[in-house]
């Protein structure tokens, strides 16, 4: 029969899920301070809202975007900012 010290085991796995959790927090700050620089440069950002196509602008206005068939977006309509 083999024994495992488990108390080690879970001190591993606690160790490893706080190492997770920190990783999480930098990468959404890396995240938050990327969107927020592009954002100043005046550049817009792109996401999906429940799987609609969403472009954000500097100022803050949202709209709803498609992709035309020549690779230019077409705006179908404003939308509220998250």
């Amino acid at each position: 029969m083999i024994h495992t010290n488990t108390e080690s085991d879970n001190g591993k796995q606690t160790e490893f899920s706080q190492w997770g959790k920190e990783l999480s927090r930098l990468a959404q700050e890396g995240v938050k301070k990327e969107i927020s620089e592009h954002k100043v440069a005046g550049r817009p950002i792109f996401y999906s809202l429940e799987g609609v196509p969403i472009m954000e602008l500097s100022d803050g206005r949202c709209f709803e975007y498609q992709l035309r068939s020549d690779g230019r977006r077409e705006i179908i309509r404003e939308v509220k900012s998250k």
